[in-house]
């Protein structure tokens, strides 16, 4: 019974509310994207950054390719190691894992269908 209130006076509320941030929140991107357009193809043209006071600087960065090696793969390749007696090789790739903190929060996820 308490929870049924709390679901109906407090929390579908704010998920209504937050759906409808939510919406505008996409007309805003799609108007993001638009206003960025229009800067990237007024300063094409133009050689090098632009400084605009009380701004900074815009500029338009070339496409790039990121390489990364793949966590799974290497978990194989650690894992294909030890089974061929390779302990120390497996050990020391083991070794150079970054550990990084992950934030934990409020994960909302729609119904099926919805």
């Amino acid at each position: 019974m308490i929870l049924s209130a709390l679901i109906e006076d407090t929390i579908r509320p704010l998920l209504s509310r937050r759906s409808r941030l939510l919406k505008r929140l996409d007309g805003l991107k799609a108007e993001l994207a638009d206003v960025n357009d229009q800067l990237a193809i007024a300063i094409a043209p133009l050689d090098g950054p632009v400084k605009v006071a009380g701004y900074g600087s815009v500029t338009i960065s070339k496409p790039t390719t990121r390489r990364t090696f793949s966590p799974e793969r290497l978990r194989e390749l650690v894992t294909s190691l030890r089974e061929i007696g390779n302990e120390a090789m497996a050990l020391e790739i083991e070794a150079c894992q970054v550990e990084t903190e992950v934030a934990g929060g409020l994960r909302v996820t729609k119904e099926k269908g919805r």
